[in-house]
């Protein structure tokens, strides 16, 4: 005999499967065979697909008002209410507006809390899978994270570096396989020379970062005004992307990029993201996402052995891994920043005042008469005070990142439900650092070449036409 729970009482038995093998939903109904959402719903089942990062479906909701707590308190994004309709409770959008009409920043962390899939990723798996029997040249590229985060889709520890077991299942999958980290190498040349530029002529300062799509769309919606402070930069994503369509030298690329992320799903969809060698990235699945593919196949990541990455692309700086950290960006920049400047040797590298938990860090370095006023914003509910102070005029910093999730990617809206620890995760991605030989970008010899056989200098002309951006106010 059945008895009736709450939503609330049977979220909290604890029967979320955190590696995704199966819905809450499913389990509440094959194990007690309560009713936990009433199956004839008189909710609207159109599913809202406006959103290029996230999908909504209110037929599955049920009411337990988690999106709603993450998006309001952890985001301060707001847009998502408690709603009741004919005895029904379940989360929509305040004015019941579709995604696309509000001010959703694509984040997804909505879409982690989520228990029975009412909110979740934009799913590209069809159209990958597609394009794997498609006869065409497959090309991936994973985010420093993503290596350090797909493990526990496997049942294996927060931040176990599994980059090359993803190696081997990429190339099980397709023809190519690059870390974005070298997307994060060439990142770091092109702001940091963009950074040196706007101080030596007296440019716009504080000049912003431009590698977390988020971010992105919460300026573009929020702070246009403030366009000529952020770095003209694409993303280590898109850069990647464009010189591996138009600098790899193969017909019919198709790109998967495997993200910890559901808006570089939006990002890779912009239309200022095209080159003559076509969309910088076709598709993006998040690590979710890609566990799925995996399974799918038969493939159990555990019990592959490791392969390297190709070597096209294949140096990557230890400066580069750390992106995927709360803070890592800027103490890649630093790194680089101080050596371009001075023509001295930092020997010191790890700057342990960007790394932690806290909303808002700051450091200051002396580089030669210059004094560099650095901040990190840790997740969006931090940026406002920090991006009034640059739109009053009143902000001391010359650098500011913003990450739009806790944590930094590492805490990203497409990374395991309900599991992982974002402080094990960043400490995966410093130990891959520390590991390294190569710990500043600058000194990566596959980044050198590439700059000396294709893209001549950082922020040359070559450079800005595959490796910057433009944003729109909307």
């Amino acid at each position: 005999m059945s008895k009736n729970i709450s939503r609330r009482e049977f979220l909290k038995l604890g029967a979320i499967n955190a590696a995704g093998f199966a819905s809450l939903w499913a389990f509440g109904k094959n194990v007690f065979g309560d009713t936990i959402v009433d199956s004839e719903s008189t909710v609207s089942n159109i599913a809202d697909t406006s959103s290029n990062a996230i999908i909504r479906d209110i037929s599955k909701c049920i009411g337990c008002g988690q999106c709603v707590d993450v998006c309001k308190n952890t985001q301060a994004i707001n847009i998502l209410e408690l709603k009741t309709e004919n005895g029904k409770t379940y989360s929509d959008t305040i004015g019941g507006y579709d995604l696309s009409q509000t001010k959703c920043i694509g984040c997804g962390q909505c879409s982690k809390v989520c228990p029975t899939g009412a909110i979740a990723e934009n799913d590209a798996l069809q159209k990958v899978t597609t394009a794997l029997n498609s006869g065409k040249t497959i090309v991936w590229q994973f985010a420093p994270s993503s290596q350090n985060i797909l493990g526990e889709e496997f049942g294996l520890l927060s931040g176990e570096n599994v980059s090359g077991k993803i190696a081997t299942s990429a190339k099980m999958l397709g023809d190519y396989v690059f870390r974005t980290d070298f997307g994060a190498d060439i990142t770091i040349m092109e702001e940091v020379t963009e950074l040196i530029t706007r101080i030596k002529t007296g440019g716009v300062l504080p000049m912003i970062t431009s590698c977390c799509p988020g971010w992105i769309n919460y300026a573009e919606l929020n702070y246009p005004s403030l366009f000529d402070n952020i770095s003209s930069c694409k993303s280590p994503q898109q850069m990647l992307g464009a010189l591996i369509k138009n600098y790899l030298g193969k017909d019919n690329i198709y790109h998967i990029a495997v993200m910890p992320c559901t808006a570089k799903k939006h990002e890779a969809l912009r239309p200022e993201m095209y080159t003559e060698g076509g969309r910088d990235v076709d598709a993006v699945l998040t690590v979710r996402e890609y566990a799925k593919l995996l399974r799918s196949k038969g493939i159990n990541l555990t019990k592959l052995q490791d392969s390297e990455y190709d070597s096209l692309f294949g140096n990557t700086s230890g400066a580069g891994r750390i992106f995927g950290a709360s803070g890592g960006v800027t103490e890649a920049a630093i790194r680089s920043m101080y050596e371009l400047m001075t023509g001295e040797i930092l020997t010191d590298v790890e700057f342990k005042q960007l790394r932690g938990s806290d909303g808002i860090k700051h450091t200051e370095i002396k580089i030669k008469d210059k004094t560099i006023k650095a901040c990190v914003v840790n997740g969006i509910k931090n940026a406002e005070k920090i991006l009034d102070e640059v739109k009053n005029g009143t902000s001391p910093y010359t650098f500011i990142e913003i990450m739009a999730c806790p944590g930094g990617c590492v805490g990203g809206g497409g990374t395991p439900l309900y599991s992982g620890n974002t402080a094990l995760r960043s400490k995966g991605l410093y130990e891959s650092d520390r590991s390294n030989k190569i710990r500043k970008c600058h000194e990566n010899s596959s980044l050198k070449a590439i700059y000396e056989k294709y893209l001549t200098l950082p922020c040359s002309n070559t450079a800005h036409k595959y490796l910057h951006t433009y944003y729109t106010k909307r």
